[in-house]
């Protein structure tokens, strides 16, 4: 098998099976191997061998006797020959990851050998558990957050208040008792008839499961968790390697060796965020455990095998903006090219490189959100589909006194076969006239001053630029004093961003005026904002003026136009982007074109809707206070101005009395975006 990682060694691989179930070497890969972690074995005590070399606390203390010749004295000694299970446990917990022998799954933790044996060394005999609660006792006032306890209560069919009071302390220090289930093959864990509401949250059962031809299963000998114990009771590997009292490399299996692994789990989550109590760690732990047997919590496995993976790994990330927590789920950031584009992303990119979120568990972790930042852009293929829906473009007309009416659509295939097509309205208008008022409705019939060199160059219908979306109008004009003065009411459809507003226009001769108002929602510039706690705000308010003009120079019929803006974001309360100053916006063009080649020329220089001026501040948690627990922020500013991208376009059209050829190109001197089209149009009569 393949080496992975430098952690995958023979001495990672002496342990493989128990390892591998429950995805260590995910932390040994990340170093993070239970450094600074204090954990307590209560047991018959903890000989340091040589895989415990250095690994035994100061704070390891014997709370048992010694009875020799009828005459019972205070033992004080940590190990010994008779510490053969504790030492096994230490070792399956904290091993040294030293390319020798065995290591333990929190090879970095150290253990605190609380002993509660005592033996009579003329009988033999060895009993456990006397001391065990003022062993518990000090394991609490000493801070030691986690205490693994691989022995079981004698008969588990009689309720302890002993048993469940020195728990209840304990979980009231914060400290997580990660205990066996026993190994008698019962139906329950011993011990379950003594858990209370003042303990249960401090109190962690653990059944062992082994594994044949790779299916996991209860091992024969293991207690199920049962229905009392099932919600505080995890699986882990019933069968690990580890070095005995003697020295010697062993197997040790039972609900015993599967405790150890689990309280060499929770060991690695304190090692990481030490902030976390014993109590929060075990919650990890059973909210991250991998299902086995029946969906959920059930009475065998109870929340399932422990997973090192899933419970190092974010559950349900929140990011914050100091005032708002918000899930890391479904978020992302769009930005518009009238605001930078790939520009101001690549900077917002730089911002969010080392981001500090929590997760449900109150974990911090650092790591990039630039990934989640995106410009618009044209989707692939988007030009191809262009130049299909306009060749299977149609409309039709009606007119009649004082009325009018035009629809245009197009037809496009559907599917696979080429006789599967489908026809979409593109635009449409009505008029009426009335006096000399005209009242006019329409879907997607913002009117254009000049030829758009058939869609290669920008729109330069003001509405269009600021909000696209707003293609549904309502309005009328009528002739005032040499002119037409109007008024029109705009909304969106919603397929592309919700937006309404109103447009005020006058039209003379000489000159031809918009002013107007629009309210955009989940769009900035008929781009989409974004998702959840990036989203570039939530929409904006903006007010804009132009002024376009069409005149005649040396045979040459010219449309001009320029406009201003000014908009101002919505920011909501629970973005990243915290404030926005209003953007300033401006965007001009003009097109001209002469009789040529028995047809017309045309050329066009536009200068696309771009923000000269405006800036926004970022605010978001740059790392973490351990003593306050706290997030930590940074607030920076991003200027959201865009850059000058022209776009220059040349056609010819010819017209005669049953056909049409048009010619266009168009390039974006920016972007070297270069397109040409070519159409010939045929009307049968």
């Amino acid at each position: 098998m393949a080496t992975r990682s430098a952690a995958d060694d023979d001495e990672y691989r002496r342990n493989y099976d128990a390892f591998e179930y429950v995805h260590a070497l995910y932390a040994l890969d990340h170093g993070w191997t239970g450094q600074g972690v204090l954990v307590g074995v209560i047991d018959d005590g903890v000989f340091e061998n040589a895989e415990l070399a250095g690994k035994l606390s100061a704070l390891s203390k014997d709370f048992g006797n010694v009875t020799a010749n009828g005459k019972t004295t205070a033992r004080n000694v940590v190990g010994d020959q008779y510490s053969d299970h504790g030492t096994m446990i230490a070792g399956v917990i904290a091993g040294r990851d030293d390319g020798t022998g065995i290591q333990g799954i929190a090879p970095g933790s150290k253990i605190v050998g609380l002993r509660v044996s005592d033996v009579n060394t003329t009988t033999g005999e060895e009993t456990l558990g006397r001391t065990l609660p003022t062993a518990l006792d000090y394991a609490a006032k000493n801070g030691i957050k986690i205490v693994n306890a691989s022995l079981a209560k004698t008969d588990s069919s009689v309720p302890s208040a002993v048993w469940s009071d020195m728990v209840a302390r304990y979980t009231a220090a914060g400290g997580l008792f990660v205990n066996s289930a026993g190994n008698d093959g019962e139906a329950n864990a011993k011990g379950y008839l003594d858990l209370n509401d003042a303990n249960r949250n401090g109190w962690l059962f653990v059944t062992a499961v082994d594994q044949d031809s790779g299916v996991l299963s209860l091992a024969d000998y293991a207690n199920r968790c049962g229905a009392v114990a099932m919600a505080r009771c995890v699986s882990a590997m019933g069968t690990n390697g580890t070095m005995d009292a003697t020295g010697q490399l062993v197997l040790f299996s039972g609900t015993s060796s599967a405790t150890a692994q689990v309280s060499g789990l929770a060991a690695l989550i304190l090692s990481k965020w030490p902030q976390l109590s014993g109590v929060e760690a075990g919650q990890v732990i059973l909210n991250t455990a991998h299902d086995l047997g029946d969906a959920g919590i059930d009475l065998i496995y109870g929340a399932g095998l422990v997973d090192v993976e899933a419970a190092l790994s974010p559950v349900s990330p929140m990011i914050s903006n100091g005032v708002a927590q918000m899930s890391l789920a479904h978020t992302a950031m769009v930005i518009p090219d009238a605001v930078g584009g790939i520009q101001t992303g690549n900077a917002i990119k730089l911002m969010l490189s080392d981001v500090t979120v929590l997760d449900a568990f109150g974990r911090d972790y650092s790591g990039s959100l630039a990934a989640m930042v995106a410009s618009s852009q044209q989707r692939g293929g988007a030009f191809a589909r262009q130049v299909m829906a306009s060749a299977g473009a149609g409309s039709n007309s009606f007119n009649a006194s004082g009325i009018s009416a035009t629809l245009a659509y197009t037809t496009y295939r559907a599917g696979p076969d080429p006789l599967n097509q489908r026809s979409r309205l593109t635009s449409g208008a009505f008029a009426a006239k009335l006096g000399r008022t005209r009242f006019i409705a329409g879907f997607s019939n913002q009117d254009a001053i000049q030829d758009e060199a058939m869609g290669l160059a920008p729109a330069s219908d003001v509405t269009l630029a600021y909000a696209p979306g707003a293609n549904l109008s309502f309005g009328f004009d009528r002739g005032v004093a040499g002119g037409r003065v109007s008024l029109s009411a705009l909304s969106s459809d919603g397929e592309f961003g919700k937006a309404q507003g109103f447009v005020f226009g006058w039209d003379s001769p000489a000159v031809r005026i918009k002013a107007g108002y629009l309210e955009e929602q989940g769009t900035l510039f008929g781009t989409p904002v974004g998702s959840g706690a990036l989203r570039f705000g939530d929409g904006a308010r903006s007010a804009f003026l132009e002024v376009s003009r069409s005149f005649s120079a040396g045979g040459w019929s010219l449309d001009t136009y320029a406009s201003v803006g000014a908009t101002r974001l919505r920011i909501g309360a629970d973005t990243l982007l915290t404030s926005a100053s209003p953007l300033l916006t401006q965007r001009a063009g003009l097109s001209a074109s002469k009789a040529a080649l028995s047809g017309r020329v045309r050329f066009g220089f536009a200068l696309p809707l771009v923000a000269f001026a405006g800036s926004g501040e970022l605010t978001y948690a740059s790392g973490y206070d351990l003593g306050a627990r706290s997030l930590l922020y940074s607030r920076e500013r991003v200027g959201l101005t865009g850059r000058y991208a022209p776009v220059m376009s040349v056609g010819y059209e010819r017209s005669g009395r049953d056909s049409t050829i048009r010619l266009a190109a168009a390039a974006n001197t920016a972007a070297r975006d270069l397109r040409a089209l070519a159409s010939w149009r045929l009307t049968l009569r």
